[in-house]
């Protein structure tokens, strides 16, 4: 059995709630009788036990992470595993736990995630997957602990934002495609719920109207999966003038379309190129190497345990509620020049 704070108080003769005042850095003790209860508890070799001090602060050093629509969101083909990487680097450096929550579309009705943050007594929580149809989406607007969300802005006085400065990713992929002479771009987005997807294709849409060059009939719509992928390459396969190039929301799409151009006898980029959005660790080994727009899923992660902790400890200071990192375009072999 190890040294408890009752065994330092007999020693010195004064009450366990002294000691543990003391060794916790609460009012109520002298600094004289501070220093000498912290020595005494070093030469005894006291180690705090983690959780009963957790308890006794009301605190859980816990933040809570939900990775929702699990059925399109697959850790292992996605960016979330970035993002959750980055969480659990930065959390753990700053002494915090993370517990992680994941569902499915259909069981969305069942969930009530700040019920669950209660339950768990997370002290604040991560949201990646989040939709704008999202039955919860209003309470969580209500939050009463630190909520970062990812990719989806909403307003709300605990309510953090971390994105890609998705606007300049796409205008860097499409400068790219036009430089080297494409003029037919398409784009697979995601449905309008996924508002990350709304941003990219608005951005993709503005840039080819100004320069005279968009065909909506060039825009296909999938859910961010690789399945989906698969699916809107069959339609572009229809087209009897199909657009040299596809920009896609995402790589799962992306890396969807390849296979299934590939398959049906194309050969990339000659005769259909394509450009990603995320930087997957996938896109790195396909055949060929997808061009794709990097975000950085390590620091999105970071960003969002930065954001919770500064809030829960911020005093009179104002905390940055809205983060937009920098994306940066990879190009590999995906793209053919057309010049």
């Amino acid at each position: 059995m190890g040294v408890k704070i009752r065994d330092i108080a007999d020693k010195l003769g004064v009450s366990p709630g002294t000691v543990s005042k003391a060794l916790n850095d609460r009012k109520g003790v002298g600094d004289k009788l501070k220093a000498k209860i912290k020595r005494v508890a070093k030469e005894m070799e006291y180690h705090p036990n983690p959780i009963a001090r957790r308890l006794s602060m009301n605190k859980s050093n816990t933040i809570g992470v939900f990775i929702l629509s699990r059925d399109k969101i697959r850790l292992r083909e996605s960016f979330a595993i970035e993002i959750l990487d980055g969480v659990a680097e930065e959390a753990n450096k700053r002494g915090y736990d993370i517990l992680l929550f994941t569902n499915t579309s259909s069981l969305y009705q069942n969930v009530n995630y700040l019920k669950l943050c209660k339950e768990r007594r997370v002290e604040g929580a991560i949201f990646f997957g989040l939709a704008l149809n999202d039955p919860e989406l209003e309470e969580i607007k209500q939050a009463d602990i630190p909520v970062a969300i990812i990719d989806l802005k909403i307003k709300g006085e605990n309510i953090g934002y971390i994105s890609s400065d998705n606007p300049t990713g796409i205008n860097q992929a499409l400068d790219y495609l036009t430089e080297l002479g494409h003029q037919r771009v398409g784009f697979f987005k995601s449905t309008k719920e996924a508002e990350v997807s709304e941003i990219r294709f608005r951005a993709y849409q503005d840039y080819l109207l100004e320069r005279n060059l968009y065909n909506p009939a060039y825009v296909w719509e999938g859910d961010f999966t690789k399945e989906s992928g698969e699916r809107l390459a069959q339609e572009v396969l229809s087209l009897k003038q199909r657009p040299t190039a596809i920009l896609s929301a995402n790589d799962s799409m992306a890396l969807g379309a390849m296979g299934t151009f590939k398959a049906a006898g194309l050969k990339i980029p000659d005769d259909i190129s394509l450009v990603g959005f995320d930087n997957m660790p996938a896109t790195q080994y396909t055949s060929p190497k997808l061009t794709t727009i990097n975000q950085d899923g390590i620091l999105f992660g970071k960003e969002a345990v930065n954001f919770i902790l500064n809030k829960l400890n911020a005093n009179s200071v104002e905390v940055v509620k809205e983060k937009l990192l920098k994306p940066e375009l990879i190009i590999r072999n995906s793209v053919k020049d057309l010049r």
